[in-house]
């Protein structure tokens, strides 16, 4: 890390950082599908429930091998497995994401407006830990309650357990470099817990 770093590094750890923005709809969509289909989590989930439907086809290929004359590997019906696997993981892949954007949309449908997910949100990082305003409360955790930080190209998100987490979108910063550094500051706080 150049000077430059080291002094920006240094600026952040001295005055915290803050973020004030409206969560939407879209925003807790966004935060839901990620966790059922883009988080690292829901990708080992899903290689998983691959393997398996590959296990099981397989199993059904090998069957016709088996006779009364034994195993002959030479009657493995791999045709059946080759056409049978890319169908199966297509079903499978649209029938999950048909199902998990309805029930995603039904449960933001349910949000009320300013209900404390839905709504005005101001979190403040500080060497204390995280503190969040909504119209409806606050709350105040301590870096040992933080769990990770995670983002992606819209978002940061500062969890405070494996599935729950504080959406913070990178709009709510005038620029990318504001976005960078509320990231930074809290990925250096979590790390000195």
């Amino acid at each position: 890390m150049g000077l430059a770093g080291r002094q920006v590094r240094r600026a952040l750890t001295a005055t915290g950082v803050e973020a004030e923005y409206e969560i939407t709809r879209d925003d807790l969509f966004a935060f839901q599908w990620r966790a059922a289909f883009t988080s690292p989590s829901a990708r080992r989930r899903r290689w998983k429930v691959y393997a398996t439907w590959f296990l099981a086809l397989l199993l059904f290929a090998i069957v016709p091998a088996i006779g009364a004359d034994g195993f002959a590997p030479s009657r493995i019906n791999f045709i059946f497995l080759l056409t049978g696997f890319p169908l199966v993981a297509f079903l499978q892949w649209l029938l999950e994401r048909r199902l998990m954007r309805g029930a995603i949309l039904g449960l933001v449908g349910q949000e009320r407006p300013e209900g404390g997910q839905l709504g005005r949100h101001r979190v403040e990082l500080s060497d204390g830990g995280l503190l969040e305003r909504t119209a409806v409360g606050e709350s105040r955790i301590s870096w040992a309650g933080v769990d990770r930080v995670e983002e992606d190209p819209h978002y940061i998100y500062i969890y405070t357990s494996v599935a729950a987490a504080h959406v913070v979108p990178k709009r709510a910063f005038a620029a990318p470099s504001g976005a960078e550094a509320f990231s930074l500051y809290a990925r250096i706080r979590l790390g000195k817990r």
